[in-house]
């Protein structure tokens, strides 16, 4: 590595991944992923007693689990760092 890239950039300001702030600000609340997980779920039901779509039915029905799964790991998340505090 020469002497050179560790020089200032001049008014460009270089930084890493490691340099952002670490906050909890970026994430969504668990009941957000839950509510999309109960609309996804009334979704399924309604696109398979329509039965028009069904494979957006079944789409809606793979993705409606995965919602819950975020709302669990989002809850474990928020939980965590209130025990933290």
């Amino acid at each position: 590595m020469s002497v050179q890239l560790l020089k200032p950039t001049g008014l460009r300001l270089m930084t890493s991944r490691t340099d952002t702030a670490v906050n909890g600000k970026g994430w969504m609340p668990w009941y957000g992923y839950f509510a999309g997980g109960v609309l996804y779920t009334v979704l399924a039901v309604v696109l398979f007693a329509d039965s028009t779509w069904p494979v957006l039915a079944w789409i809606c029905t793979i993705s409606a689990p995965v919602g819950f799964y975020y709302a669990w790991g989002a809850w474990k998340r928020g939980k965590r760092n209130r025990d933290d505090a």
